[in-house]
Order: structure tokens, then sequence, then C-alpha cells
């Protein structure tokens, strides 16, 4: 049996293994999905101590995104871009890292307007934080035509932020505030960096929060709008991580549906 797993701190909270194991059922896989407590300074050690033919697989959740790229023998494009990845593969006796997140943030930001259809058209968007989702995000919006702002606490980040994409304007979390004029808000910043953000009590533009718990997170307690939460995002990301577990490829919007029905 192969055996998969999602590494973090906090790890308690995380609904991976539903997600995995549901697709694991309906793909008639024979595999099992748990989660570990794992530390950023753990990170090695545990990898090495699950070094076997039994570990197939691993979804990384925070801080590990960073940190993990320093135990992949090689990465994709889209976790070379974004500097950071969420999924690490084993191929022979090599891991290979991946960021399923970009997947999922194009397959929600292109939902938006089956949802919202007031938001067809929409150009501006703002990005709260600077580590490794927000970036994926940044991929994710290559291309797009879209005003990019993003909103950070700390300039160390912002050589990453442009190599993510280069047509973004990096301003200091200090003006976090004007990120609610914007039409579209995605928060990929931690609950305790949001005490600036909800002194403001209205948000009417389409929101996109990376966070689940807790819930309602700040953002959702003022957003005035329609939004897809921390769930959906993890829903996303999680169907291009289970194609790449088991080489297989799913329908995207049936699997979707069916499988945030789950949580």
């Amino acid at each position: 049996m192969k055996r998969f797993a999602v590494l973090g701190s906090p790890i308690e909270h995380s609904l991976s293994p539903t997600l995995h194991n549901f697709l694991f059922k309906k793909l008639e896989v024979s595999a099992v999905y748990g989660r570990f407590e794992v530390t950023r300074d753990d990170l090695g050690s545990f990898l090495r101590s699950h070094n076997s033919n039994e570990w197939q697989g691993f979804s990384l959740t925070m801080p590990l995104k960073e940190e993990g790229i320093r135990h992949c023998e090689s990465l994709t494009e889209e976790a070379s871009d974004s500097s950071a990845i969420n999924t690490l593969k084993r191929v022979g006796s090599e891991w290979i890292g991946y960021n399923t997140d970009v997947f999922g943030f194009r397959f929600l930001l292109g939902k938006i307007p089956e949802v919202s259809p007031s938001s067809v058209g929409e150009k501006s968007v703002a990005i709260l934080g600077a580590g490794g989702t927000a970036r994926a995000a940044l991929v994710a919006l290559r291309d797009s035509g879209k005003e990019i702002k993003v909103f950070r606490r700390s300039a160390e980040r912002d050589q990453a932020l442009l190599k993510a994409n280069p047509d973004v304007e990096i301003l200091d979390w200090s003006e976090g505030a004007t990120a609610l004029q914007m039409s579209i808000l995605i928060n990929c910043a931690p609950v305790e960096a949001m005490e600036s953000i909800i002194r403001i009590n209205h948000f009417n533009g389409f929101l996109l929060d990376s966070l689940y718990s807790p819930w309602p997170t700040p953002l959702m307690m003022v957003a005035q709008s329609n939004y897809f939460s921390g769930k959906d995002l993890l829903v996303a990301q999680a169907i291009r991580q289970n194609e790449i577990f088991c080489d297989a490829t799913l329908d995207h919007a049936a699997s979707f549906a069916e499988l945030r029905a789950t949580i």
C-alpha cells in the first residue's frame, strides 16, 4: 500500500486527509493519507526517516512551503517561479517539488464569473501577504491583464514576489486598508496580521481567503461580498495534487463539486 501525508505545524485542523482518502477510494487506489506535525527544523530528519518506497508523497503546509525546496532534487516550473512548494512526490529515489496552489488559484479565479456575475471584467486584485501562498497567486495571475497590488509586512521577499510576477506593485502593510478598495481581494496572510485590516468594517468586492480556520476568518467577518474560502482553495489544489500522486486525470469541475461537499 502506498502512503501519503500532509506535513506542517500546526496540523491537527488539516482537512487534507479527508479529501485525498476520498479520492483514493473513488479511484480504487491502494493508498492511505495521514497527517504529521512537522516543524521547519524537523523537515529534513522527517524525510530521511521516511525515505522508503512505501512513502510516495507529501503535502506541505505552513511553515514548510519554502523550507521544502531545500529537500528537492528538482522543481517544476510553477514551484520554481513561486519559490515555494506544497507537494513532494517520490520519483525513484528523488523528491520532486510541485506547487499545486497555482492550479488552485487559477481554477478559482476562473470560477469567479460563474458565482459573481457582477465581478466579470473587474481588473484590480489585491493580495495580502508575501509568502509561498501569495506567490502562487501571483504566478496564477500572470498575463491576466489585471492591476495587481501586494501588501506585505517586510521587504525581504520583494525579489521573490517580482520573480513570481514582474507586473506587480508592492506596497507596505501600513497601506493595507486600501486593499479593500480593490475588486478582488486575495488573503494569504495569517490571522494575527489582520488587526489593522479588520478596522475597516466593509468590503464590497470578491474575497478569496486562503484561511479556513478559525471560521469565520477576520476578513469574512467584514466582507459584504461573494467569496471563496480557504476550503475552496484546499479542494482545488488537492485535485491537481491527487493527479500528481496517482498519475491520474480527473474531471476538475466535477471533482471540485464532489470534494467540496465532503468538507
